[in-house]
């Protein structure tokens, strides 16, 4: 399960998004992320899957600290869920997409991204 929230200083947790689909765990993080009204202020976005923490935003922070996300949301080290579709003839690649792209390609797949790719190549 993704969790996304916003949380205060003194441990107080607000605005949360809970989520199996990862495409949506992002967008709910990139929306609290992207909020320039709270730049300056001791809060933070944390994205956790499973109660791991994938990443932590604060907005007390500014460019080139490793806990500033804004602008770099394509870094995100995303869990592996499930055995991988084993393919006749297919090959494990990897491809780097922008946020709208893994968002709708994993929106097509159902959470899987490299359905949603496929899903996506053999539409007409």
């Amino acid at each position: 399960m993704y969790r996304v929230y916003l949380r205060t200083a003194d441990q107080q947790v607000s605005e949360k998004t809970n989520t199996k689909n990862p495409a949506a765990a992002l967008e709910a993080f990139s929306e609290l992320v992207n909020r320039v009204e709270l730049d300056g202020q001791k809060l933070a976005a944390v994205l956790t899957f499973n109660n791991a923490q994938l990443a932590f935003h604060r907005f007390d922070r500014s460019l080139g600290n490793s806990d500033y996300w804004r602008d770099k949301m394509d870094e995100i080290s995303w869990p592996s869920v499930g055995a991988p579709i084993i393919l006749d003839g297919g090959k494990r690649v990897n491809v780097y997409l922008d946020v709208i792209s893994l968002s709708r390609a994993a929106e097509l797949g159902n959470g899987n991204v490299s359905e949603g790719i496929r899903k996506a190549l053999n539409e007409k």
